[in-house]
């Protein structure tokens, strides 16, 4: 009859348990082995979002004026009143490129640009030549060209979803 010391109970005890140990995992793996490899799918396309916007792209009317097409485009500007400097828009919409929203008076002068992003809302707008008297104004949404630049000539106007230009007709009404 043999006496095992304490120390050698405790060796043969840790030297089971590592042969415990790897005989499991040995199973473990090579259950994992024998499932049927599965297919990878594939996809056509990709869609980050809920409803991303497409990028703009390029038309022309029957008389050849150059438009960009972004069918998420739009500007909303309530009735304004105030000293005749600012304005305040509070909501804008462009798809995934810089525009201009560009404010008219009803003669057709430019009297305020700024760029704006998709990402830009409210916007505060400085009014380049100040308004002096109430009146009717336009605003419209012009597609930049790249150049971070307001040309009227470069820029283009922009279509929204129903193919119409992207505009907006208000009133300003001047308190001093």
């Amino acid at each position: 009859m043999t006496v095992l010391s304490n120390r050698n109970m405790k060796s043969r005890t840790y030297k089971s348990a590592i042969l415990l140990a790897v005989l499991l995992a040995t199973l473990t793996l090579n259950g994992c082995s024998s499932a049927p490899a599965k297919d990878f799918e594939s996809f056509d396309a990709i869609s980050l979002g809920d409803n991303p916007a497409p990028a703009p792209t390029k038309t022309f009317d029957p008389a050849g004026q150059e438009y960009a097409n972004d069918p998420s485009a739009e500007v909303d500007i309530e009735d304004q009143e105030g000293d005749g400097t600012s304005l305040a828009i509070d909501e804008i919409k462009v798809g995934r490129a810089n525009a201009f929203l560009v404010i008219y008076d009803t003669s057709g002068l430019v009297i305020a640009e700024t760029l704006v992003t998709p990402q830009s809302q409210p916007v505060t707008l400085l009014l380049e030549i100040p308004l002096t008297r109430s009146q009717d104004l336009q605003a419209a949404l012009y597609l930049d060209d790249g150049d971070g630049v307001f040309e009227l000539d470069l820029d283009l106007p922009l279509l929204g979803e129903e193919g119409k230009l992207v505009h907006e007709d208000f009133f300003y009404k001047v308190t001093n």
